[in-house]
Formats: structure tokens, C-alpha cells, sequence
């Protein structure tokens, strides 16, 4: 039977001595990086793991899953809890007992699914939080640097003054310290790269000032900010895209 993301990390940690060097290599890697699972194929984890795409496929496999694929939609699927659980083989993918109308017909359900979390009934709460702060200061690193850098750019178009923070430099922590009491914080944490949105979190509860979270899991230790909204990184890259009026720009005109 296969394992939720959760009780997968709990597997991986109870049965590492009993694993093969190979799969202890690997196994630490995912417990490090579980976040970012749907984001690699098996070749990058085989490189990161340092260990063979064939060992990361068969080891999905010893652990439950009927291969590496399946792996990534537990992880995913922990990541996104507010979605209802499919049918069987309802999972977006072309396979043989379902026509392409059904597997588009998976797709729109998850689109659909998104775009209520970046609208805004799905992000009132945060907007709500950030109405009337300024500067609001962006942070995000990594992955998150680009979903940061269309932000900033819808909401220095809606007027509002913006400040970018991209890192945990001494630089980029001294200006966090210097946070100024009027400012609103906007953390973007994606995959396991977190540091920087955790620590504008920090600086913004020590300054007395709000602060939300967009992070693309629930694993994610950003999940566990007050105000935190788990939507996958996809879909808020798609949901700020520069053309139309998308869901996401309900944020810029908070």
C-alpha cells in the first residue's frame, strides 16, 4: 500500500538501517528535500542522491508506490490538502483506460482549484492582513524568486511601494532588522528553500508588523506562519502571469 508523504518521512527514518547504502543515500536526501520532489525527475534525485535513476525507481517501489511518479503525487498531494482526493486513475496523465477528455477534464479541475486559492475569496485573509502596510516587503529566494519578482511588479504598477528581498545575505537580514513599523511582510517560500521567507516571518513578528505566506507545501516549515496559503508553485506562477486580468492580481490591489 502506498505511503502518504507523511508516513513516507516516518518510513524513511524508522527503516534506515535497514536500507542498502545506495537507498540510506537516497533516503536522507528525500527526508531533506521532500518538499521538492514534485519539482525533480528521478535523474536530478539519481544526481543529488548520488545513486542511479534505476535505484530511485526501485526503491519508490520497495516503499510502496508503483514507481517514482506515484511517489511525487503523494508528496504533491500533501502539498495541495485542500483538494478533494480523485478517482482512480483520475490523476491528469494519458494512460490507457481513460480518453483525453478525461484526463483534460483532471487538469481543469485542478486549474479551477488554483485559481480559487489566488483569488480573492482564496487570499482574502491575507490581503486583509497587508491593507493599508506600506512598504510591503517581498521576500523570497530560490524558486520563489520569480513568483516574487512578478509580485513586486503588479504591485508597484497598482502604486504601492515595494521593498525586494531575495536571500539571507547580511545585507538582506540587516534590512529586515530595519524593517520600518508601517511595513506589511509578503513571504514566498517554494520547495525547501525557506530560509529567507522564515526569517522575514521572524522579522516581522519581532517588528510588530503583519505577515502572510504563499509556500507551495504543507510540509513547508513557512506553512506554519498565522496567515500562510498553500498553492502550488505552478499555479501561482501561472496565476501572476503578465497577460490578462488573472486571479492574482486581487493581491496587487490590496
Amino acid at each position: 500500500m502506498a505511503l502518504d508523504a507523511h508516513s513516507l518521512a516516518e518510513r524513511l527514518r524508522r527503516d534506515y538501517e535497514r536500507f542498502s547504502p545506495a537507498q540510506q543515500a537516497l533516503a536522507r536526501y528525500l527526508i531533506d528535500r521532500l518538499p521538492d520532489v514534485p519539482l525533480l525527475s528521478a535523474h536530478e534525485v539519481a544526481a543529488a542522491a548520488h545513486c542511479s535513476p534505476a535505484t530511485v525507481v526501485r526503491f519508490a517501489q520497495a516503499l510502496g508506490y508503483a514507481g517514482y511518479p506515484e511517489l511525487q503525487r503523494a508528496v504533491r498531494a500533501a502539498q495541495r490538502p485542500a483538494l478533494a482526493p480523485r478517482r482512480a486513475g483520475q490523476l491528469g496523465l494519458l494512460v490507457a483506460e481513460e480518453g483525453i477528455e478525461s484526463a483534460l477534464a483532471a487538469d481543469r479541475l485542478e486549474i479551477e482549484d488554483a485559481a480559487a486559492r489566488l483569488g480573492p475569496r482564496g487570499l482574502a485573509p491575507l490581503i486583509a492582513a497587508l491593507d493599508g502596510r506600506s512598504p510591503l516587503v517581498v521576500v523570497g529566494e530560490g524558486y520563489a524568486e520569480a513568483v516574487v519578482a512578478l509580485l513586486c511588479e503588479r504591485l508597484e504598477r497598482a502604486g504601492r511601494a515595494v521593498v525586494r528581498i531575495a536571500g539571507t545575505s547580511p545585507r538582506e537580514r540587516a534590512r529586515l532588522r530595519a524593517m520600518d513599523p508601517r511595513a506589511g511582510v509578503l513571504a514566498v517560500a517554494l520547495g525547501g528553500e525557506t530560509r529567507a521567507a522564515e526569517e522575514a516571518v521572524a522579522a516581522a513578528r519581532a517588528a510588530g508588523v503583519p505577515a502572510v505566506a504563499l509556500v507551495d507545501s504543507s510540509l513547508s516549515p513557512a506553512a506554519r506562519t498565522p496567515l500562510a496559503r498553500v498553492v502550488p508553485a505552478q499555479a501561482l506562477a501561472a496565476g501572476l502571469a503578465p497577460a490578462a486580468t488573472q486571479p492574482g492580481l486581487a493581491l496587487a490591489t490590496g
